[in-house]
This record gives structure tokens, sequence and C-alpha cells, in this order.
């Protein structure tokens, strides 16, 4: 079992949130520093590694890698590097947090999925060729940056390239090592014949993950074309991209071309600049890739520029170091905004002159205008700069919120004069800024009224509210200072009804109902923070639906810093104990201690076996993962049917008990087993919301029958390659009684014939056996090869028409020798009944992985 640690790590100075990546080398965890900023924090288990020695040698390559990270736009920067409380149990490291595949760099915690290649990549389908150069050279020079200090990355794959503020960066930094260390790391299909390690592997690895983005297709079917290729002035660029990819992909070492990661950097600046490769001695193999199919005119396509011809040659010992400069100049909306370097160098005022820039080079500005939000652009030099300056354009947008002591004018060009701490208008609310939130909002003005008075000797028509309406409001103007960038998330808009108000022109109603006018007032929020503290420690908290961290293991209090007053529930959840909810009320700049106290219950732990409420058995596959000992049973099913108002299936045509595998299921009739079984379960509290039952995935099946490793990305390409073990090892037949197949037994039943048997073999069951009935395997599952094929959650294949499903696992009818391989994959239609088809379920904290996520 796990230690309570391994679940959330203690991370100095970091409120840890929640876990959003990890593979054989590591987790990788959310966590919020001191300032607030979002980071990425990795955690490197001691117990993951067979040897200390093993373990400090990759400790001493990220220490090596530190300083080093920060110095190379195309390399994760990390930021911090540090050691477990204890010294020994892990390491860490902080980084940047990389942008979220669908919101870029606003991240919600809760939702937050890191953009990699590998997102954007996705299979079957092709990125744009020069977003494919462009990562490909941001890529090169990272590793030429790695390589020039003796370091080598180890791992460079599409799921390891991570994108900050939308540019590509090599990421996975805990593989990074000495050049030469030759510990086999790294994924297979990216790691090149002569083994990984060196600074030749990682070229060899980048050129597959161009390989992939290029043509859509995975890195084990090089050096297969794609179906389609880019057309018109695409397809050019495209045909030389794919010459280099051909040559650093070479199988055999002595025929690359480009074996470093400086000429790799060279070749793709060139091509990024309009400028084709020299290309005598082409390799009958990269002829191959890049010819075939396109006869003559593709060949002029790829030629007419080359710089074989003499109006194109560039000789081959020109200086390295001659470099092409063009011009740019910065402009901006509105102009008259400082230009700066990224080091904070001051270089001109929008619109700016000339800026001298090397040809395909890539410029950054910081843009900065007094009362607008910093700027910063982007852009990488044209060729076409050299003769017409480029423009490299930024709109600005406004912030001006609040300073204390400075009069303020907001979006609703309403005036402010400052008071101590705060901002007070100095008018009342009026008439026809009322009518902008009536319009805005839907609202009828039937709730108030209008009087004209005079302010500070001019006349004025007011309105008159009460409190909900002016609640209304005040949230209403928040809101659009904010998205206008007047105000920020930590501005509080307040009323200042004047109840002393009194006018000749109030009517009767007015006076009735308490009709006030009111000024507003903005002054910035006085967090308060709540002190927590729970017994047993390491619950998972949440504030508002946010989750904020775990309470502490050592008994220190969890401070939950910045809480906005006024009520907030706080929902405090560990495994084994009942949920517990606390509504508090937070007052204005007030520190409060909490001490939650949960109550045991017989919910899941995981990581420990486990009885449901349905005297289902689970053991425990990992730390994230439970899985159902025994197949679902026929009484599991009847409960369900019951329950559930659910339709019974086939009934079979020999005898089962309630504690045979249940058959005649199809893969939906599963899904629906395990979508009433969450539901029940939640509802009893034995698992919490962030729980499920479902299918196992066809990789999670695999790792519970004890294959840890398999080649392929897909169900069908993993029975491809499966290897050659049996449940029981590598001989034939079966030992006696090992399992339930189509054994002697089976040849007296009718619709059996002894051709279709095991021969020699007898287990004593001619069709289904009771669950348990022969020894479990290794992880304390029974049955998972004999009595039923089990469904899995995934299709054979994404490119089969139709919805074929998986099966895994022989059954009571199975007497084939390959259908009794651990790794053998049974297509069949999803929809589809039959006599030997069952399943078992897991439980699992999150959803079913997606496969990509789910790299070796």
């Amino acid at each position: 079992m796990p230690s309570p640690k391994r679940t959330h790590p203690n991370i100095p100075d970091h409120d840890v949130l929640r876990k959003i990546g990890g593979g054989a080398y590591g987790e990788v965890w959310m966590a919020r520093g001191v300032t607030g900023a979002m980071r990425a924090v990795k955690v490197v288990w001691r117990e993951d590694f067979d040897d200390e020695r093993t373990f400090e040698r990759e400790f001493e390559g990220i220490l090596k890698f530190e300083p080093i990270s920060r110095d190379h736009p195309g390399l994760v920067n990390i930021l911090h590097v540090g050691r477990s409380p204890d010294g020994v149990s892990f390491y860490y490291y902080v980084m940047e947090l990389g942008d979220d595949v669908e919101t870029g760099q606003d991240i919600n915690p809760v939702e937050y999925e890191a953009k990699t290649l590998r997102a954007d990549g996705k299979a079957g389908v092709r990125l744009d060729t020069n977003l494919c150069i462009d990562v490909g050279l941001r890529l090169a020079e990272a590793l030429e940056h790695l390589h020039e200090r003796n370091l080598a990355h180890r791992d460079v794959k599409p799921s390891n390239v991570i994108f900050v503020n939308g540019k590509a960066k090599l990421a996975d930094i805990g593989l990074v090592a000495a050049r030469g260390q030759r510990t086999f790391v790294g994924t297979e299909g990216f790691v090149p014949p002569e083994g990984p390690g060196s600074a030749q592997a990682d070229v060899y690895s980048l050129g597959k993950v161009l390989y992939e983005i290029a043509t859509g297709k995975d890195r084990l079917d090089f050096p297969e074309l794609p179906d389609e290729i880019p057309t018109g002035l695409e397809r050019k660029r495209w045909l030389e991209l794919n010459k280099i990819i051909c040559d650093i992909c070479e199988p055999r070492i002595s025929k690359r071309k480009i074996s470093t990661a400086r000429d790799l950097a060279s070749a793709l600046h060139r091509l990024q600049r309009g400028k084709t490769r020299r290309s005598r001695n082409i390799s009958i193999w990269a002829t191959t890739c890049v010819l075939f199919g396109f006869a003559s005119w593709a060949s002029w396509q790829a030629m007419k520029d080359s710089e074989l011809l003499p109006w194109n040659h560039v000789p081959e010992d020109a200086p390295r170091a001659t470099i092409v400069k063009g011009l740019l100049r910065v402009v901006t909306t509105p102009e008259g905004a400082e230009v700066f370097t990224e080091d904070g160098t001051l270089i001109g005022i929008t619109p700016t002159e000339g800026i001298s820039a090397p040809v395909g080079s890539e410029v950054s500005y910081v843009v900065k205008k007094t009362g607008y939000r910093p700027l910063k652009i982007s852009a990488t030099v044209t060729k076409e700069a050299i003769e017409e300056p480029m423009i490299v354009f930024g709109t600005l947008q406004n912030f001006s919120p609040p300073k204390i002591g400075e009069k303020w004018d907001d979006h609703l060009g309403i005036t402010y004069l400052p008071d101590g701490d705060e901002h007070v208008s100095s008018r009342y609310v009026n008439k026809k800024i009322w009518r902008d939130f009536l319009n805005s909002s839907k609202r009828s003005d039937h709730s108030v009224e209008y009087i004209n008075i005079s302010e500070n000797g001019k006349p004025s028509e007011i309105v008159l509210a009460q409190w909900p309406d002016i609640i209304a409001f005040t949230d209403w103007a928040r809101g659009g200072g904010i998205r206008n960038g007047f105000l920020t998330q930590d501005n509080e808009v307040y009323a200042k009804v004047d109840q002393s108000f009194d006018n000749a022109q109030l009517s009767k109603r007015a006076r009735r109902e308490n009709l006030k006018p009111f000024r507003l007032a903005v002054r910035e929020y006085r967090y308060g923070a709540v002190q927590l503290v729970s017994e047993p420690p390491g619950a998972e908290v949440y504030v508002n639906g946010l989750a904020v961290g775990s309470t502490k293991y050592d008994g220190s209090t969890l401070l939950i810093p910045k809480v906005k007053p006024g009520p907030v529930e706080l929902v405090i959840v560990l495994e084994g104990f009942k949920p517990l909810t606390i509504n508090a009320k937070i007052k204005p700049g007030e520190n409060l201690p909490i001490e939650a106290a949960l109550v045991k219950n017989e919910g899941v732990v995981f990581g420990q076996p486990w009885k449901n409420g349905m005297e289902m058995k689970f053991e425990p596959i990992g730390s994230d993962l439970m899985a159902s000992v025994f197949e679902t049973r026929v009484k599991d099913y009847e409960t369900f049917i019951r329950d559930a108002k659910y339709q019974w299936p086939r009934r079979p045509d020999f005898q089962q008990g309630p504690n045979h595998p249940i058959i005649y299921v199809s893969r939906e009739d599963a899904q629906a087993f395990c979508d009433w079984l969450t539901e029940r379960e939640r509802e009893e509290e034995r698992i919490a919301l962030s729980h499920r039952y479902r299918l196992p995935t066809d990789v999670e099946w695999s790792r519970m029958a004890g294959l840890e490793f398999e080649v392929g990305d897909g169900p069908g390409q993993r029975d491809a390659n499966k290897p050659g073990i049996y449940p029981w090892g590598s001989g034939w037949p079966p030992p006696e009684t090992f399992a339930n197949y189509a054994d002697t037994s089976a040849a007296e039943f009718p619709g059996t014939t002894s051709d279709r048997i095991i021969s020699g073999y007898t287990d004593g069951f001619p069709r289904t056996a009771p669950v348990g009935s022969f020894p479990a395997n290794g992880q304390g599952l029974y049955d998972l090869s004999g009595n039923v094929q089990e469904w899995v959650s995934d299709d054979i294949s994404a490119t089969t028409t139709g919805s074929l499903g998986v099966v895994r696992g022989a059954g009571w009818n199975t007497y084939l020798r390959e259908n009794l391989l651990v790794g053998w994959r049974n297509p069949v239609p999803s929809a589809f009944h039959g006599s030997y088809y069952g399943f078992r379920v897991v439980l699992s904290k999150t959803e079913a992985h997606d496969e990509a996520k789910t790299d070796n």
C-alpha cells in the first residue's frame, strides 16, 4: 500500500492543488505559489527506481539543467529544485505551467489540461507545414543548447512538447542526463536503432516527432507517405521538409546526412527562409520517401529552387556567421507606447523607426503605456523585411484601476474622488447610466423613480431605488469594469445609499417604499483566510467548489488565503470517510480557524482491498484504479435489472447459478450497469463524486493481466504485436485445471465438437463456472483468462468502419493457441450479445484516459 505522502506531496511555499499528469518517471502536479502564480511541479519518487545510484543520477541531471533551462526559449523554465522534507522520499522541481488546451493562459485549476504537441497533432491529422517547420526549428535549437552543455533529453516525443504563451517548448526534463548515459529510457518508436542517451538519438526522436505532425501518421508507419499531401505553394515546402525527416530518421547511422541538432536547425532555418537544402548523394531511402508517386512534375517542384542549380547555388564553404538582416517597425493602437526588449532595454516609442534583426529570427518585445496593460508581441522576421520594413502590430488594452489618493474615472464615465483607502463617486447614479444597466440586463424600471435635482450647481436627473435593484446594479458595474480594464478581480464595488436624502419632489410611493439615491464606492477586497486542520489529515479541500489543496499530514494548519468576505462553503473529502460540508461566513480581514472531524464510513480507500455495497470485492491496481476481483455475477446483474428496470439479456440455454458470470451482455449493457452502480454507490456515500465505475480500458486490462509494456497505439496494433506469452507461461498445453477453457467436458455438451476443444485438457466445467473456481493471478484477480471473454471500453481501431469493440481474455469456448495468449484481442460489434461475453468493472478516480495520454 502506498504511503499517504504519495497521494499529495508537500512542496514548500506552494499549495499543491491536483495531479495533472504522470508516467513511469514521476507525477506532475498543479500548484499555486506564494505569489498566487500557477506552477507545474514534477515529483520523482525514490521507490520508482531500482537502486539509489540511478535515482541520484537523475537528480544530478536536473540540478545541472536548472540554470540552463532559463537560457533558451525552447526549454521549459525550471524555477526551483528541491527534495522532500525527509530528504529521501522524492525530489521535485517547480516549472512554468503550460497553456490550457482550450483557454491558453486563462487557467482554470479544476478543468486545466495541458496543451501539448500530442493534443494538437491528433492521429490522422497533419499540421500546417509552416507550423511544423517553426516547431521543429525551436526544438532543434533547444536540443543544440542542451547538447552544447553535454546534456541529452532522452525522451523527445509529442506529449513532451508543451505550449507556453503559444510557443512550443521541450518539457518532461526529468529524463535529461549527461550525454552517453545508456540507461534505457524513452518511448518505443521514437528511440533510434542504436539506442537512447546520445545527442544523435535526440535528433532522431525529433525527426519522428516531425514525421507525425507533418504527415498525421504514427511514427511506427515511417517512411509511409500520407494519402494526401499539401497542394499549391505549400507542396514544395512539405516535400523539402519530408527530405529532412527521411534523412534524420534513416535507420543506418552512416547514411544520415543530418546527425546533429545544429545541422537540423540550420536545415530548417534555410527551409523557413525559402531555401532548399543541398541534395547530392541523396540515399535510396530518402529518394523513396520523397519521390514515390509524384513523377516528374513533383520532382521539378522539389528541385526548381535547389542550390544545385546555378542561380540558387550557395557555396558549401560560405561562412556560417554571414547573417542577413531585415528591418521592422513596432506599431500599436494607440500609439506613443514604449517598446522594450525582453531584458528591459528601451528601444523606441511606437510607431518605431526601423529596427534591425536577422532574417528568420524570432523577436519579442514588451510594449508599455500608462493606462494600458503591458503587451508582449512576437514575430519571425521574414525575408521580405530586407526590402521593406516588416510591421509588428499590437492593440493595447485599457488597464486603469483606481489608485489610492488619486481622482479616477470608470468605464461608465463616473468620476470618483479618493476617500481614505476607497473611491466614492462625486455624484449620485443618474438616469442615463441606470437606463444603460436596464437595457443590458433586460430589466424594467417599474421598481424605481427618477427626480431632477441640482448637484454641485448642475442639474441632474437621478435614480431612486431599493436594495435588491441597487445590488444588481453594483454587480453589473463591477463586471463591466473588469471586462474593460478599469477594475481587477480584487476590487469590490458597493453602494453608499443616502438614507438622509429628502426632497420636496419625492412621491408618496418613494416615501412609502423608501426609495433612495446612492453613490458608488470602490475599494480593494479585504480578504479573509481560513486555517484548516482535519482529523484524520490528508483530506482534499474544496472552497466554493474549487480545489485548494489537502490538510497537512504533520498536523500543521492548511492556510487558505484570499477568501472573499461573505458566505463560504468548504467541502472536505477523504477516502474511507463521509464527505464533510462546512458553511461559514468570513469577515473582512478575518483569519478563521476551523477543525474538521471526519466520520469513517465503508467507502473506498484507493490502494487497499475493498468490498462495496454489492459485496463485490476489489483489489488496487496502482494508486488510482481498483479492479473487481471477479467477473460481474448473475446476482449482481439481477439487482441492476430490478432496480434500474433494465431489460434482461437473453436467457442462456444452460444452467447458471447466482455466482456464475453474467453472459449475453453487449458493451452498452455493461456500461449501463457501471453507470447505475456509480449512482447507487455515490448515494450511499461509498464513493466520491470524483469516482466512477466503468469498464477497463484496453491498456488497463493488460496491466491487470500482467502485461506492463506493449507495442502499438491502439488495441489493433497491440494485438498485431502481442508477445507469445500465455497466462501460465510460454509452454503448451495449459496446466491441468488452470482455468475454464474448451476442455474435454465441453465436447460432451450439445453443440461442441471434438475438434473445437483443447485435446486432453480437463477443467470440469463444460460451460461457465462460478467465479473464483480457479486460482487468482498475481494481482489477486480471478478468471482474467477463461470463463467469459470480457468487454473493455476501447474500439479495436479508430479507422474501422462501424463500432467494433474489443473483448479480452479467453472464455469457456476458447481452444485455439493464439486465442489463449494474454495479448489476444477479439474484435466484436459493441452491440452484440453472446454466451461467452461478459465483463468486470473497475473503479477509478478519473475518467478513462485517452489513448493519446497513455504513452509508455
